[in-house]
């Protein structure tokens, strides 16, 4: 990728995604599983099916600002650092 212009497909750094990824995912394990966890997001119990799309959306998904910024809000984790969430070191 040249690190002068911005590239069509923004795919070159899938170990960020992943990363964040099993973030969620342990937070995910941290609640008591995914229906806890849609439950502490949107305050109801899950559908069978919704319950699979978010296993789905953690798994393989496109994890959208929106969609992070209300786990943020949800589950209290303002005061973790984005670095946790990407699990990036200081330092590197």
């Amino acid at each position: 990728m040249d690190d002068k212009t911005l590239p069509k497909k923004l795919d070159d750094n899938p170990q960020y995604a992943a990363a964040l990824r099993d973030f969620l995912k342990a937070e995910r394990k941290k609640l008591g599983g995914t229906k806890a966890l849609y439950l502490a997001l949107y305050g109801v119990e899950p559908a069978e099916k919704e319950e699979q799309r978010l296993i789905n959306l953690l798994n393989r998904g496109a994890l959208s600002g929106e969609f992070i910024g209300l786990c943020v809000d949800k589950l209290g984790l303002a005061d973790r650092t984005l670095g946790d969430a990407f699990d990036i070191k200081k330092g590197r």
